[in-house]
């Protein structure tokens, strides 16, 4: 599915990011009921789409939302079993959530940088960045630090880049195993960052991008996931996601609350791009 770029309300706007490029929106997610919320920065809003990409509305953020009235910022989106849309900015010093329910927009300040990667239908799981793992419930700004993330199904679960590969481990049953991570390109080492995502199933969904030693100038992007079981599939090749309109925000991949099946998006130069598994 493509929903493309365009300046009637129905369609996605972009906007100049310099040296003649033109971003796109900073990514959106997936709802429980199947339609797709964008963070459409170009029309400071939040753009809301049916399940088949046909427009049915928009909020509208009001100037106080926006950094110094003109600037949207706002990324990393989320939708929560209730269809509430979360979505943050931060920088060194605090972090600010977007969140939308039923139409109704408020915002809500902590302190630190938190950077949120995950949830689990209510609860927002992410990394400081000393890497300390925090979790955070958006309705009432409360937040501490964790040892586990938790994913919809209720399991628990920790992930994270180790040398030559990313690290997964699980409380019960106890499993914990580094998964090496390799590239064609050559024998150097693959230096990846990692997106992750937890279905229904308990089946967990990661998304890896980086570069190898060998030729820094290739994109490297690869898929795998992990069964429930702990079991782990092969790390299969994806297509580059960058194109001169992404945003650069790490938002590709997802599971929306109650579904197994992943989704992947792009930030095309024309439209954004969302691949889903049958």
């Amino acid at each position: 599915m493509t929903i493309p770029y365009g300046e009637d309300e129905a369609l996605l706007g972009s906007a100049p990011g310099g040296e003649n490029l033109m971003l796109g929106p900073s990514y959106g997610a997936q709802a429980p009921d199947g339609s797709w919320w964008f963070l459409d920065a170009a029309k400071d809003r939040l753009a809301h789409y049916d399940r088949d990409g046909s427009y049915v509305g928009s909020v509208y953020l009001p100037e106080d939302y926006l950094v110094d009235g003109v600037y949207f910022q706002y990324q990393l989106p989320r939708v929560l079993a209730d269809g509430t849309v979360v979505a943050a900015r931060f920088d060194e010093t605090s972090t600010e959530f977007l969140i939308s329910s039923g139409n109704e927009l408020r915002k809500t300040s902590i302190a630190g940088a938190q950077i949120p990667r995950a949830d689990d239908g209510s609860i927002l799981f992410g990394f400081d960045f000393e890497g300390t793992q925090w979790s955070l419930d958006p309705t009432t700004a409360e937040w501490q630090p964790v040892d586990w993330f938790r994913g919809q199904d209720g399991s628990s679960y920790r992930i994270g880049i180790v040398e030559d590969g990313f690290l997964f481990a699980r409380p019960d049953p106890a499993i914990e195993m580094m998964i090496p991570v390799r590239s064609t390109v050559g024998p150097g080492a693959v230096h990846p960052t990692i997106e992750v995502a937890v279905g229904a199933d308990g089946v967990t969904h990661v998304f890896l991008l980086g570069i190898s030693e060998s030729d820094e100038s290739i994109q490297l992007a690869g898929y795998a996931t992990i069964g429930a079981d702990g079991v782990p599939s092969d790390l299969e090749p994806m297509i580059n996601p960058f194109t001169p309109a992404d945003p650069g925000h790490p938002s590709h991949l997802g599971v929306a609350f109650g579904s197994s099946k992943p989704y992947f998006m792009i930030i095309g130069e024309d439209g954004v791009q969302i691949y889903q598994r049958s």
